[in-house]
């Protein structure tokens, strides 16, 4: 076929699919079928070996299919808003078995670490190296350099940033980990677990309440209570892969997904508000009576919230 007679028989689609290109909001159904016949239409050109502008014109429609079809859709702020107020709160009662596991799991056994280490304060050893304990116990001892030191306002937008990254690393092992057949949500929370479990028993022991308790207890309800959720988006996903019923796995793993979803944003925003407490809030040199009071505060909104979408699924 000459180039001319290819160039009459294409040229409706090609402006048709401009067209369609230039109102991207409301792209018809078969567009992707389009799409394939453009870069059908450029290969051909390119193996004819027709004229470079013609060349250059089906290139230019398949780069501007390429960004319509293959853009990816952002979350703005309200959506993610309206997502943790509305969708997070229903999807907590859909997934209420994991959450339920998920929190006696967690709390469960770092009650069990925590009592192991109270009676017998030399297993805290089993859970971290010495190393380790002598930069817990320097950091919170009352008399020591770490809680004289001042921080100023540049130190605290960088732990900020050194919170978050830390914590939704954390989250994400916990939710990705659940495509290993749950088993890698599990662990990052039992390992969490045991861990603060264990710290917060040797903490006791050693007599650095005033300083490590009041700390944590300010982020900790966002912090902690995220972590449980995170396990619970992870179980979920674990358990669709290990129980499909009537489905294929891939299906059930695809609808699990869409159903945590709400889960990963909630646990997220919560992650998020517990790295920005814990880095302009819980540092500060305020007595520990009313740190305490607002951090029980923020416990009991935390568990309310949570347990009324779990419950009811509001």
């Amino acid at each position: 076929m000459k180039q001319n007679q290819f160039i009459q028989s294409k040229s409706e689609n090609w402006k048709r699919f401009e067209a369609h290109c230039n109102q991207a909001d409301n792209l018809p159904s078969n567009f992707p079928t389009q799409f394939r016949q453009i870069c059908s239409d450029l290969s051909i050109a390119k193996t004819r070996n027709y004229s470079p502008t013609l060349v250059q014109n089906l290139n230019r429609l398949v780069q501007l299919g390429q960004t319509h079809l293959y853009k990816g859709s952002s979350l703005s702020l309200r959506q993610i808003l309206h997502v943790f107020t509305r969708d997070f709160p229903t999807a907590l009662y859909t997934t209420r078995y994991y959450m339920w596991g998920s929190f006696f799991a967690f709390y469960g056994f770092g009650l069990l670490a925590f009592i192991w280490v109270l009676i017998s304060p030399d297993a805290i050893y089993h859970f971290l190296d010495p190393q380790s304990v002598n930069n817990l116990e320097s950091m919170y001892n009352p008399s020591g350099s770490t809680q004289s030191l001042i921080r100023g306002a540049d130190s605290d937008v960088l732990m900020l940033g050194v919170y978050i990254f830390n914590n939704i690393g954390i989250a994400f092992q916990m939710i990705g980990g659940g495509a290993l057949f749950g088993i890698g949500a599990l662990i990052p929370l039992l390992f969490n677990s045991f861990y603060l479990g264990a710290v917060f028993a040797h903490m006791l022991n050693v007599g650095y309440t005033s300083t490590f308790y009041s700390f944590v207890i300010s982020h900790g309800s966002f912090e902690l209570m995220a972590i449980v959720v995170a396990g619970a988006a992870g179980s979920k996903i674990g358990f669709s892969l290990l129980a499909p019923g009537n489905y294929t796995r891939a299906y059930a793993f695809k609808a699990a997904g869409k159903q945590v979803m709400p889960l990963i944003v909630g646990a997220f925003v919560m992650l998020f508000i517990a790295a920005f407490i814990e880095a302009f809030w819980s540092p500060r040199d305020i007595p520990s009576a009313y740190k305490y009071f607002i951090g029980s505060i923020g416990w009991l909104f935390v568990c309310y919230r949570l347990y009324k979408g779990v419950r009811y699924g509001t």
